[in-house]
């Protein structure tokens, strides 16, 4: 029984009634709170989430086997697409598994120390700038490197880009587990 100031605790079932309460709120948004986290830790990694010029390319049109799209549209999609070698459950898992080895024993595992530099879940925005950073240098070095606008992307484009899209993906997945691992830790 809560009987402040004898006695205090909570008791979600007796405190939390049909009108609900915080921690009611809490449980529920988890999954909502997990979403935006897996969101937010994708996006900041991707290049042209954290560029201005062209509201982020999504005013640069260009074209994708023949089709109109525009830049962003064509790097947060069909050029991750095309790599995974399509979508759907079974090729993302194949492709996250590809991506897993890579991490683990082949081309990035010396790198990945460095992706999670930036993991202290009590420094969140200076975490967020590095990374928007790391991720705008591509925009600079390769995405936004030509005028880009009405070209086919699908073809030599695509080619030069595929290490980068690979790259960030990896980024991404090894920083989002390693906030979830802090975040867990600290709870």
């Amino acid at each position: 029984m809560d009987n402040p100031p004898t006695t205090c605790g909570v008791d979600v079932n007796r405190d939390c009634g049909a009108g609900g309460c915080i921690v009611r709120y809490t449980i529920a948004h988890r999954k909502e709170s997990l979403e935006f986290l897996v969101h937010f830790i994708g996006d900041i990694t991707q290049p042209l989430h954290d560029e201005n010029k062209a509201v982020g390319g999504n005013q640069i049109p260009v074209l994708w086997g023949g089709n109109k799209t525009n830049l962003h549209a064509t790097w947060d999609t069909q050029m991750v697409e095309k790599d995974a070698g399509g979508y759907g459950s079974a090729v993302i898992a194949s492709f996250a598994n590809k991506l897993i080895t890579a991490i683990d024993s082949g081309a990035y595992a010396s790198q990945k120390a460095s992706w999670i530099s930036c993991s202290n879940i009590q420094t969140a925005s200076a975490c967020a700038l590095a990374w928007a950073q790391d991720a705008n240098k591509i925009n600079c070095g390769y995405v936004l490197k030509m005028d880009e606008t009405n070209q086919e992307l699908s073809g030599s484009y695509y080619t030069g880009a595929k290490p980068y899209i690979e790259l960030q993906i990896a980024k991404a997945g090894y920083r989002l587990g390693t906030w979830i691992n802090n975040l867990a830790a600290a709870a």
